[in-house]
């Protein structure tokens, strides 16, 4: 009970928005995608170019801020990119963004070593972080002012950005329009919609907010910038979206979920538990996931097949006892 105790606490829980807010701001994101119809598998390396490219901008324009922009700015190109070659050129959307996330991977080590000279991490080269908000009078809310004080302004934009996508799929002409192209994009031609340019949008805004997740992982999270940084969050949100079809309260929950694994992992490793064991901690959680969506959305007739074959197995016995009873006699 008292490693528990030790195990989830305040702490835990703070940590646990800490490492829910990259991978809600990315899935967020491929949510317009997926509203849109577009399988984005490029949400990790867009995340990287943009947490790269924070870091890059904040050293030299000496404003976090403007980091962030340039963050945004080459995921948003990355995901230009993307929309391009999938939706003009008709592209296979899945070999598109695995070549750009192996191109982003690259690019940010060589451009590493030829701006630096250097492979691994950047840290220090006075790198601008953004600063935490601490909210007025939440020091004198106990537990809850811990919880909801005290974080980098991108957190809070993160979950900012919850309702106002549902209002935005719920009640805006252009959110109405992304899930008609994305349901029905017979539908969206007969009422004289661009699907075309109703994709780049949704790709555009995707971008934006890719953008944003990587640049909290660079300047929010950590000030600093290593190889790899997106560490597999961009398929982890390729994952919930996969099983929240984009909806922005599923999101949420599923990204709360891998939060809290990541926040786990990290915990565990102070108990003594071995890193390359604990660091397996989120991924497990994506492929039981993974596993219990598949296994709950089989098509109907598959699972009365399967039923009814069992129905025959029980009343009828293994196959071999009648052919042993028709030997015997």
């Amino acid at each position: 009970m008292e490693v528990l105790e030790r195990l989830i606490n305040v702490a835990m829980l703070v940590a646990t928005i800490r490492t829910t807010a990259p991978i809600l701001l990315v899935a967020l994101g491929g949510s317009f995608t997926t509203k849109a119809g577009i399988f984005n598998i490029g949400l990790e390396g867009q995340m990287l170019v943009g947490a790269f490219f924070a870091v890059i901008g904040s050293i030299f324009t000496g404003s976090a801020w403007l980091g962030v922009l340039c963050g945004v700015t080459a995921a948003v190109t990355f995901a230009l990119i993307f929309v391009v070659l999938v939706v003009s050129f008709r592209a296979n959307e899945v070999v598109v963004g695995l070549a750009l996330n192996i191109l982003a991977g690259g690019m940010t080590i060589s451009l590493m070593k030829a701006i630096f000279g250097t492979r691994g991490s950047i840290v220090g080269h006075g790198i601008v972080g953004l600063k935490p908000v601490h909210i007025p009078g939440a020091s004198d809310l106990g537990v809850f002012g811990q919880l909801v004080s005290g974080y980098t302004p991108l957190v809070y934009v993160a979950f900012a950005m919850v309702p106002i996508l549902i209002v935005f799929y719920q009640r805006t002409r252009l959110g109405l329009h992304i899930r008609v192209v994305g349901e029905k994009p017979e539908a969206a031609e007969a009422q004289g919609l661009s699907i075309t340019r109703i994709r780049y949008i949704a790709s555009l805004l995707c971008g934006v907010l890719a953008g944003l997740a990587g640049a909290h992982l660079s300047l929010g999270y950590i000030t600093m910038f290593t190889e790899n940084m997106s560490s597999g969050r961009g398929f982890m949100a390729v994952a919930i979206l996969i099983f929240s079809n984009g909806d922005p309260l599923k999101v949420l929950a599923g990204c709360l979920l891998f939060g809290f694994s990541d926040a786990l992992a990290l915990r565990l490793q102070t108990f003594g538990f071995p890193s390359y064991l604990v660091l397996t901690v989120p991924y497990l959680v994506a492929l039981a996931a993974l596993f219990a969506l598949a296994y709950r959305s089989r098509p109907r007739i598959v699972r009365e097949t399967v039923d009814s074959m069992k129905r025959l197995m029980r009343i009828e016995g293994p196959p071999d006892a009648g052919a042993g009873r028709r030997n015997e006699s």
